[in-house]
């Protein structure tokens, strides 16, 4: 028992020393994010939010086109809801498919390759 203080050894910090690194773990490393690699994820993170938002909205036309009554009266105010969150689902689905073939394209590195960029560093 006489031995147990002289091997314990206790250090604290300054209450100021333990919030400063509390904040400084919760900075993102913006090294990292404006590195290739970082970029390339980046770039995969938004590729993967297009196509899973391309997704969701297929199914909202979907179930907002199957929604509309055959029966129903055109222009009454159920069908006219119905249609139209049909049109915006449709339209923000072509807008979300349209990106995510972009971010695909650019992810993929279209038009560049080994022999074309040897030959565009070479003689610009």
């Amino acid at each position: 028992m006489a031995e147990f203080p002289s091997k314990v050894s206790t250090r604290t910090s300054s209450p100021a020393q333990g919030a400063e690194a509390s904040v400084s773990a919760l900075r993102p490393d913006l090294g990292f994010v404006r590195s290739r690699l970082g970029a390339l994820m980046l770039l995969q993170l938004l590729m993967i939010f297009n196509i899973s938002a391309t997704v969701l909205y297929i199914t909202a036309f979907i179930a907002c086109s199957a929604a509309v009554d055959l029966t129903s009266l055109r222009g009454t105010r159920p069908y006219n809801q119905r249609a139209a969150a049909s049109f915006f689902a449709c339209l923000v689905m072509i807008a979300y498919g349209v990106s995510a073939f972009f971010s695909y394209q650019a992810w993929r590195g279209v038009g560049s390759n080994a022999a074309t960029s040897q030959m565009a560093g070479g003689y610009a």
